[in-house]
């Protein structure tokens, strides 16, 4: 797969560790070197598109090569696998280990470190991911969910203790969640960014991300279109531009500056209206 175009145009996304900033780009604009990834699923033709632009970040941030031609820089200097860890999106299905050896692995980087180390970052991100019960456990007879889980707590396992501030990469972590699973995962990638780590989180879900991030990045053909505040992105009419829907926005009275959107595509006499910058009509 061919894909000359530059996947952003002049973003310049500074990493504060500070802060876990999320940015809303569309499927087909590709992941961004900061923030979270929120968009829409693109029509057929555009999934190539779309699938060619996240590779090129992601294999980036891995230090892997690019699946195809041309060039994705990424100013983000040495990152060592014990200050970056990776949750990718796609879970492997068959492991025939025990979830505290599938752990065990996000400790490789450690290599040498005392056994009483190791199993004490096991329990803590098992702890953290609710899986101490299931340590025991073979990870192919664990559900969707569990599984899931067990890919979280390695990672926090991989980076438990590392130097500030370590990156997590976190390739949308709630696909696999129940609604209590998906506020437990970002509310640990939040405590995390205010503890000093750099979080790089893609999601498919704006109220998930008006809820957990502090500053968002509205892109769009891999440009970026608004930055700001969550009240002041979601609110803004180029929100709705961009992703082709007419959203109404509800608050609740009993917490400032709270933001929920409900979106409707535009309907014309000939059916829905795509994007203006869909890769439909690019």
């Amino acid at each position: 797969l061919h894909h000359p175009a530059p996947v952003f145009d002049n973003v310049p996304l500074p990493i504060d560790k500070a802060h876990a900033q999320k940015e809303i780009p569309r499927c087909a604009d590709g992941k961004p070197p900061r923030a979270a990834y929120v968009g829409r699923k693109d029509p057929a033709d555009g999934r190539r598109a779309a699938a060619a632009h996240k590779r090129a970040v992601v294999h980036r941030f891995k230090g892997q090569p690019l699946p195809f031609g041309g060039q994705c820089r990424l100013n983000l200097g040495d990152w060592r696998p014990r200050l970056r860890a990776v949750l990718p999106q796609q879970m492997p299905e068959h492991l025939p280990y025990r979830v505290d050896e599938i752990l065990a692995l996000g400790r490789l980087p450690w290599a040498g470190e005392a056994r009483a180390t190791t199993q004490a970052a096991i329990l803590r991100a098992a702890g953290q991911a609710g899986l101490i019960e299931h340590l025991a456990a073979t990870y192919n007879r664990l559900s969707g969910g569990q599984r899931a889980r067990v890919q979280l707590a390695r990672v926090l396992a991989q980076l438990d203790g590392a130097p500030l501030p370590a990156v997590f990469l976190l390739d949308e972590p709630t696909a696999y969640f129940d609604p209590y699973w998906q506020h437990a995962c970002l509310a640990l990638a939040r405590e995390l960014a205010q503890a000093g780590h750099v979080v790089i989180c893609v999601l498919h879900d704006l109220n998930l991300a008006a809820q957990y991030a502090d500053q968002l990045y509205l892109m769009d053909a891999g440009r970026l279109v608004l930055t700001g505040t969550p009240e002041t992105v979601l609110n803004s009419p180029r929100l709705d531009a961009v992703y082709g829907l007419r959203f109404s926005r509800l608050t609740d009275p009993a917490v400032p500056g709270s933001l929920l959107l409900r979106g409707q595509p535009v309907i014309a006499e000939h059916g829905v209206v795509p994007p203006a910058s869909s890769p439909a009509r690019a």
